[in-house]
């Protein structure tokens, strides 16, 4: 008898170890899903970085209730300059992403350009105070703007979800969380696959530049399904920008709208979809200075 008993209990912590595993894995993601803001704005202008913006930046984060913010950081950013921003968004209970893409980075010889972006952030973190580093990166690669996308759409896009995965697993051995910005039109271009792929292998969250007021739940729905699917997050990004300004109608941007216009188009999505992870965006916060103040968002 003893002898049957000892592959029973085997198998039986065996089952157990599994079980245990399973719901670890799942909290991660949970987790990482979790961690990501529900509200945050872009910023793409160096000068925001500087000490003497700091009272703007933090009116217009507290006006918007933003938690987070995805800051472009240019290469001739001085030290001491990035470190000291880190340090008073950490103070103010804000998480810091650091924004970066281009086009191009989505071809196969370009993966290293992705790369290269977690080993910065990397440097930035270990240089920074202990808790006052970068959260993560927002990934803001855009392959359709490229002139050889309608050549082969579904050959890039495979190739741009590749090259997020391999920096998505560096960025994971790093503790960096990492968002994928992405248009709201992928799905209806018939590369539902690679994106199913891209959330589930390549990113926390998907960050939806979601730029035409006419159907906003519709043209997110895909998106949300995934997210849930995957438990990762989902954050609805809102334009902000002067109709005209790169080609932008009044049906994509919010400017003439105005700021509780924008609270309504949330509170609608938060009403079509029951999803905990779903998060919003404004874009960007010059305009948003603008639109909040009454400077100049040009």
């Amino acid at each position: 008898m003893k002898k049957l008993w000892k592959p029973f209990i085997f198998i039986l912590f065996f089952v157990l170890f599994l079980c245990m595993l399973l719901l670890y894995l799942r909290g991660d993601k949970e987790n990482a899903a979790q961690r990501i803001s529900k509200m945050s704005l872009f910023s793409w202008e160096k000068e925001y970085l500087e000490p003497e913006q700091e009272d703007a930046v933090g009116r217009v984060m507290k006006a918007l209730s933003c938690e987070a913010i995805y800051q472009e950081v240019p290469e001739d950013a001085q030290e001491e300059v990035v470190l000291d921003y880190l340090a008073r968004r950490a103070q103010a209970g804000q998480d810091v992403y650091y924004l970066a893409g281009a086009a191009e980075w989505g071809l196969t010889e370009q993966v290293d350009k992705l790369l290269d972006v977690v080993t910065k952030v990397k440097q930035w973190n270990a240089k920074a105070e202990k808790g006052k580093g970068f959260q993560g990166i927002v990934f803001d690669v855009e392959p359709y703007l490229l002139d050889c996308w309608d050549d082969d759409n579904a050959l890039y896009m495979k190739q741009y979800v590749d090259n997020m995965a391999a920096a998505y697993k560096a960025a994971q051995e790093e503790d960096l969380l990492v968002i994928a910005c992405i248009p709201n039109f992928y799905d209806r271009i018939h590369l539902e696959r690679e994106l199913e792929r891209l959330v589930q292998t390549a990113c926390d969250g998907i960050a939806v530049m979601n730029y035409n007021k006419n159907d906003e739940a519709g043209q997110i729905f895909v998106e949300v399904l995934l997210a849930e699917k995957y438990e990762k997050a989902i954050i609805n990004i809102i334009e902000l920008q002067k109709p005209g300004y790169h080609d932008l109608t009044e049906n994509n941007t919010y400017y003439e709208d105005g700021i509780e216009a924008v609270y309504e188009s949330f509170r609608n999505l938060q009403e079509s979809f029951s999803y905990e992870n779903l998060g919003f965006s404004w874009h960007y916060l010059k305009p948003a200075l603008e639109l909040t103040e009454g400077g100049d968002g040009t």
